[in-house]
């Protein structure tokens, strides 16, 4: 009896280890698509690089703020230094407008992601893969 109930602890562990790893492979695939369109949207009106084209973006004064908050958002991602002084100039740590300024919640995010405050972040790179060379 006993021999059964640890066969069935064992399986059940298993299962779960598998259905986390499996969570954890759909939540990276679905962070590199969405920085990968995000890339792509804002190379479509800023040629260039990927960084300097979402800093465009997020600088662009006629842009929508749906667009900038999800450039803001990929640099975050991203993780590259260039994008900090840009995303500080716009934080201001004021709540949050969403009808006129870039958020401020996402730009927070983007902030300590980029200064490496997050300790436990490993997850931008795990959908690496899916960039493309920078050129």
């Amino acid at each position: 009896m006993r021999r059964k109930w640890i066969k069935y602890v064992i399986r059940g562990f298993a299962t779960l280890v598998i259905l986390l790893f499996i969570l954890i492979a759909v939540a990276e695939w679905m962070i590199g698509s969405g920085v990968r369109n995000s890339i792509q949207s804002a190379q479509s009106h800023f040629p260039g690089k990927r960084v300097d084209a979402l800093i465009a973006l997020v600088q662009c004064e006629p842009c929508s703020l749906e667009n900038k908050n999800r450039a803001v958002w990929a640099l975050g991602q991203l993780d590259d230094p260039r994008a900090l002084p840009v995303l500080e100039k716009y934080y201001t740590g004021k709540p949050c407008n969403h009808r006129t300024t870039i958020c401020q919640e996402k730009l927070r995010i983007a902030l300590r992601h980029l200064r490496h405050e997050d300790q436990n972040r490993f997850e931008s790179v795990l959908w690496r893969w899916m960039l493309q060379a920078d050129s």
